[in-house]
This record gives C-alpha cells, sequence and structure tokens, in this order.
C-alpha cells in the first residue's frame, strides 16, 4: 500500500468511527518553515481538513470540521506559495495557521493537482 492510500485509509477510518461522510480526499504536502514544508499533509475533503503531522517516523492526525473554515488563501512567494487556513476555535474565536507549500514535489501528482484546485478557489472555503 503507498503512503497517499494509507493516508486515504485513516481519513475513511475516522471518517467510519465518528460518522462523517467523506466522499473525496484531496492531499498536499505543507510545513511551518522552509527546512520543513514537507513534514505535513494536509487532507482537504468534503468533510473538513485533516492535517497529519509527522515526527520521528510516526503520523499524528487532527480534524477540523469543515463548518469551522473560514477561509482559506494561497499567497505565491518566489520560491513556495503560503497557505494560510482560517477556522474557529471551540470558543468561536477565529485562528490562523500559515504554512508553506511547494510548487512541485517530486513523485507526489497528487500535490500538484491539490495546488491547482487551491488556485482556483481564491480564498473560498473548501
Amino acid at each position: 500500500m503507498g503512503f497517499k492510500e494509507r493516508l486515504e485509509t485513516e481519513v475513511y477510518e475516522y471518517a467510519t468511527a465518528n460518522h462523517l461522510s467523506v466522499e473525496t480526499i484531496d492531499f498536499l504536502y505543507g510545513g511551518p518553515t522552509m527546512r520543513t514544508r514537507h513534514t505535513l499533509v494536509l487532507g482537504f475533503t468534503n468533510a473538513g481538513l485533516f492535517t497529519f503531522l509527522f515526527k520521528l517516523g510516526e503520523a499524528e492526525m487532527h480534524y477540523l470540521a469543515k463548518e469551522k473554515l473560514r477561509q482559506i488563501k494561497l499567497h505565491p512567494k518566489k520560491m513556495v506559495y503560503e497557505l494560510t487556513i482560517t477556522g474557529v476555535d471551540e470558543e468561536g474565536q477565529a485562528e490562523e495557521a500559515r504554512y508553506l507549500v511547494s510548487k512541485r514535489v517530486l513523485g507526489r501528482k497528487w500535490h500538484r493537482k491539490t495546488l491547482q484546485k487551491l488556485i482556483g478557489k481564491d480564498g473560498q472555503a473548501w
């Protein structure tokens, strides 16, 4: 089983256990800095956003429901894009996360496809 298929399996298992209907998944590499821009995989689904954080070979998954996503923006930089995701936390306060996203990742066509979808959204929530 390939990397993408393992992530899809985790998303579908979580969705089943939590009574979510996930029909589409689009994955994207990201990271908080230039050096770590491939330490996260973001999974955009029709049910919300799944984030996989990789530390020492282990993946930690987090989920943010679609209803809590407010805005997704992609800003072109010199060598990367800056991805800004705005959501609402448990107290109803706006929270913002920023990631650096490579324009291309060798051997991961799905990254480029998701990047093109984000460019087409132009700030709208997924």
